[in-house]
């Protein structure tokens, strides 16, 4: 049996075990901790986990509630843009395809600093593929990147109730093809491509990741066709890797993607899966995943690291679980977290040196009610 290294008590416990990377953490950027009167304790574990203690993380973790809830509302989220004014460049609404679909198009932001070549990310919307937008305010954290020297793009898809699955990967594809086909115009460094998406957005960028090199899962006639669609890094913060898998109290967002229902046919609702197409070359994954989220069971993500490093026979996926945060909770969305995130997309995109525009600064997103266009 492996020996485990001591435990380092402070307010962090470090560990390492084996081989699925593990963080825990229940943090609240607004309550000092020094004055609270909460019992809770803020505990962070960073490290490595084998299957074993993930399993058994996992099974301690779960949150049991029969309180009922609004999946429709909890994934629609609030009426706030994010107000593209405040950046000094960008291109907004331009199509990525033949279309005069508002849905299928993309909005870049460029970075305050640097120089070009500007690497890219790509970011995805959630909404359960049936609301949602890529100028949502949801999407405020991934802006941050840009304040790091990045060009920042946000791409909207045809949601299902304009068109059924694989119509939202065909849009992703064909808009990671645009980028790559206007990486001269833009001045882009399109060698490595991250896409970061939240919830369903999170699904889409791992589906990507999963059907990379794949033409057979991609709609060529949308444009582009000698362009590459593969990226080489994905976020996915409480993304949905199994569709099938879904609670009652979320499962129709998924019946409403394919258009039948996806438990009684689960072979072809499969295909919408990422979990069960994972091969040797999977890209890097980062995942943040809340522990009492009801809308994408945090197992999920769990289930889908294990099956990524056991794939890949190498550490590709890591895990952040978030004790006790809910589906999109502010605990989540978070500068911290972001940080982390750019730790993480960083190591792909300057592989062999610093980002050397990075800075631990992080301004505020603004947000409005008014869509920009």
């Amino acid at each position: 049996m492996k020996k485990f290294p001591k435990i380092i008590i402070s307010f962090i416990l470090f560990f390492s075990l084996g081989s699925t990377v593990l963080i825990l953490a229940q943090e609240n950027q607004e309550t000092d901790a020094v004055e609270s009167k909460s019992p809770n304790v803020d505990i962070t574990i960073t490290g490595e986990a084998d299957e074993q203690l993930l399993d058994q993380l996992t099974t301690n973790l779960k949150a049991e509630s029969e309180e009922e809830i609004d999946a429709e509302e909890s994934i629609r989220g609030s009426n706030q843009y994010i107000d593209m004014d405040q950046f000094r460049k960008r291109y907004l609404d331009i199509p990525y395809t033949e279309s005069d679909n508002d849905r299928q198009q993309l909005d870049i932001v460029f970075p305050p600093f640097g120089n070009p070549p500007y690497k890219v990310i790509v970011a995805l919307h959630g909404g359960g593929w049936s609301s949602g937008d890529r100028k949502s305010a949801s999407l405020r954290n991934i802006q941050m990147a840009a304040q790091q020297g990045y060009v920042v793009v946000n791409v909207g898809y045809r949601l299902s109730d304009q068109a059924k699955w694989p119509a939202q990967l065909y849009d992703v594809k064909a808009a990671i093809r645009y980028i790559r086909a206007n990486a001269k115009q833009y001045r882009f460094d399109t060698r490595n491509i991250v896409v970061w998406g939240n919830s369903a957005g999170g699904h889409l960028a791992s589906m990507l990741a999963v059907t990379n090199g794949m033409e057979e899962m991609e709609d060529l006639s949308m444009g582009n066709p000698k362009a590459s669609s593969e990226v080489q890094g994905v976020v996915s913060w409480y993304g949905i890797s199994d569709i099938t898998t879904l609670p009652d109290a979320s499962i129709n967002i998924a019946n409403r993607l394919m258009g039948f229902n996806v438990r009684e046919k689960t072979d072809e609702a499969k295909v919408a899966s990422p979990i069960y197409h994972v091969t040797k070359d999977f890209p890097p994954i980062y995942m943040i995943h809340g522990t009492n989220d009801r809308i994408v069971p945090f197992e999920q993500s769990v289930d889908f690291a294990k099956k990524i490093n056991q794939v890949t026979e190498k550490k590709q996926a890591s895990l952040k679980l978030h004790i006790n945060a809910t589906h999109g909770d502010n605990d989540i969305r978070n500068v911290t977290n972001v940080d982390e995130t750019m730790n993480f997309i960083d190591k792909i995109m300057y592989p062999e040196r610093k980002n050397p525009y990075r800075t631990r600064k992080y301004n505020e997103i603004k947000t409005s009610s008014e869509k920009a266009s």
